[in-house]
Formats: C-alpha cells, sequence, structure tokens
C-alpha cells in the first residue's frame, strides 16, 4: 500500500502532459500491438491451391477464378462451384486435387480466405482499376500467379504510396476524396 501512494506521489508531481503520456502509453502500446499482429497474421486456406498449375500449365486467366476481378468492387473467391467444373472427378496425381475432389464429392463448402487487404477507408474497386484502366494483377498482388503454394501473407504491401507511385505514373488523379472515404 505505502508503495502505490509513492507512486501515486509521484506520479502527481509529473507535469499535466507527463502524466497524460503515462497514462495513455501503455494502452496505446496494445492497441497498436494488436492492429499490427492482426495485420501480419498468416491467412490459411482449405487447400494448398496451386496458382502456377491453373494459370501457366492450364493457361486459365484470373478471371475463370475471380469472377467479378473486372466488374466488381472486390474480384472474388473461388467456391465450390468455380472448383467443381474440373474437379468433380479426379485431376492429375497431386493429393490437394484428390483432396479437393473429395471435399466437393462429400458437399464440405470449399472457402478460401482473404489474403489481400486494404483499409476500410480505401474505396478501391478492381473494375476500375482491372476492367477500366486494365491494370495486370501482378501490380498489385506480385508474383502470385506464379506460386505453387498458397503464401500465407500478402505478396505485395500495398501502401498509400504505392498507390500514389502508380497514379502518378499513370497521370491518374491524386485528389484525397478519389479514393479515400
Amino acid at each position: 500500500m505505502a508503495k502505490l501512494a509513492r507512486s501515486l506521489v509521484r506520479l502527481k508531481s509529473l507535469r499535466p502532459r507527463g502524466r497524460h503520456l503515462i497514462i495513455l502509453l501503455p494502452p496505446l502500446l496494445v492497441l497498436a500491438g494488436v492492429a499490427l499482429a492482426a495485420r501480419r497474421s498468416p491467412v490459411a486456406q482449405p487447400v494448398a491451391f496451386n496458382h502456377r498449375k491453373h494459370t501457366k500449365d492450364l493457361g486459365l486467366g484470373c478471371e475463370f477464378c475471380h469472377q467479378y476481378v473486372t466488374t466488381g468492387a472486390h474480384a472474388g473467391l473461388p467456391g465450390a462451384r468455380n472448383c467443381g467444373i474440373c474437379h468433380q472427378v479426379e485431376q492429375g496425381k497431386s493429393p490437394e486435387a484428390a483432396r479437393v475432389t473429395a471435399l466437393l464429392g462429400r458437399g464440405d463448402p470449399l472457402r478460401f480466405n482473404k489474403l489481400f487487404r486494404l483499409a476500410s477507408h480505401v474505396n478501391y474497386t478492381h473494375r476500375r482499376h482491372v476492367g477500366i484502366a486494365k491494370l495486370e494483377c501482378r501490380q498489385c498482388h506480385g508474383a502470385i500467379a506464379d506460386s505453387d503454394r498458397p503464401p500465407s501473407r500478402a505478396l505485395v504491401r500495398i501502401t498509400m504510396n504505392v498507390c500514389l507511385d502508380c497514379h502518378r505514373a499513370k497521370g491518374q488523379s491524386l485528389d484525397c476524396v478519389a479514393c479515400h472515404r
């Protein structure tokens, strides 16, 4: 109890600004740590999807699995219906392809998890960037089409500077309200 009283006396002797800093800093550090951990936490997928097999070997375009890539705000993620077009019967010899066929055969949902995320205040649409401006997926998503296993984190960290550099290079708007809500 005496120790607590001494701490309170020391805290009261600080200038008001210093007192606020001591009181506010620990919760702010905790919040920053939680936000950082959430941003960098690995993303698990239901199967070890091989992008390279589908894009390079089979020649499928991104729009085959990501059906809204040129028309929607979000590109969309493939589901059981998409995968079932080819995987109702076993394809190839890979254990993951057999697993997909088994999952579909049991009627299990096949839900892929979003890997690339932008802040909620960013107004981004694939329609505007891919459908209209004809940007290649690689510009924002890096070499995802060349990967043989799903990465656990986004291959490219999309920051405001990445967007601004692209907008400057393409002569596009730098007006804040064009991209921010």
